[in-house]
């Protein structure tokens, strides 16, 4: 499968800042307090919650601060940070990176592919309000606190490990497998509307709902993918991973 954008401390792959953050050098970790505006025990405490978090879960959550991202927009700054690091596992792309700019009294969030169906825009302007009111008074293990808290329950609700590697055995499984994780491979057959039509070696017919930042796809394209089943009857997935003309398949 193609990695889009996650895996967190698999290698380690640096950013460089540069002039617009004071030279400094900024790797992945659970916690990056470049403004210094967290304790040494504050840090740690958080550290220990979104490690334990991610063990359980496989979701990773991260926390950064930095004083400005100068001329640079907070969205980009983010977005590029978020995807020089690989956050995430690389077949559900679940990962969230929490930014707070303290001199631009700012909090931006980003979400993984594999999130963004189940956490909202609403959602997430929401946790920034939350965060912003206690950042705002300097209380900022607190409003890290209270944003990872309601991150975690959004994405805690959900299964992330990958269930069935078929769509015969999804569908066997029926009434235990929506919200699961199906990771398998088909070819193309058509497109209705918004929707990719597959179908597998078993001629099971399935829809799928693609990113909008996939390869160009094709009828007759053999492709693998890792998804959640959003429904049974049709089967309808929601696509987090995608790899296009398997060499293999036939």
């Amino acid at each position: 499968m193609i990695r889009c954008r996650y895996a967190i401390c698999v290698t380690v792959v640096i950013l460089i800042i540069g002039c617009r953050a004071e030279h400094q050098t900024l790797g992945p970790d659970w916690i990056v307090d470049q403004a210094d505006v967290l304790k040494s025990e504050d840090e740690h405490a958080l550290t220990e919650l979104l490690s334990d978090f991610y063990d359980s879960t496989s979701v990773a959550l991260v926390g950064v601060t930095l004083y400005s991202t100068h001329i640079e927009p907070v969205e980009l700054y983010a977005e590029s940070l978020y995807n020089s690091w690989q956050l995430g596992d690389p077949e559900t792309h679940n990962g969230i990176l929490i930014l707070l700019l303290t001199e631009d009294r700012q909090v931006h969030i980003i979400v993984g592919d594999g999130m963004a169906q189940h956490i909202s825009h609403q959602t997430i302007d929401s946790v920034k309000t939350r965060m912003a009111n206690w950042f705002g008074v300097g209380e900022y293990r607190t409003g890290f606190e209270i944003g990872f808290d309601l991150l975690m329950h959004r994405a805690r609700v959900l299964p992330w490990r990958i269930a069935y590697t078929s769509i015969s055995e999804a569908r066997r499984d029926s009434l235990r497998s929506k919200n699961q994780i199906i990771s398998t491979e088909g070819v193309i057959t058509a497109f209705e509307g918004d929707l990719v039509v597959l179908t597998d070696s078993d001629e099971n017919k399935i829809y799928l709902v693609v990113p909008a930042n996939a390869p160009m796809l094709s009828v007759e394209d053999a492709i693998g993918f890792t998804g959640r089943i959003m429904d049974i009857q049709p089967m309808r997935i929601q696509v987090m991973n995608l790899d296009v003309n398997l060499m293999d398949y036939y």
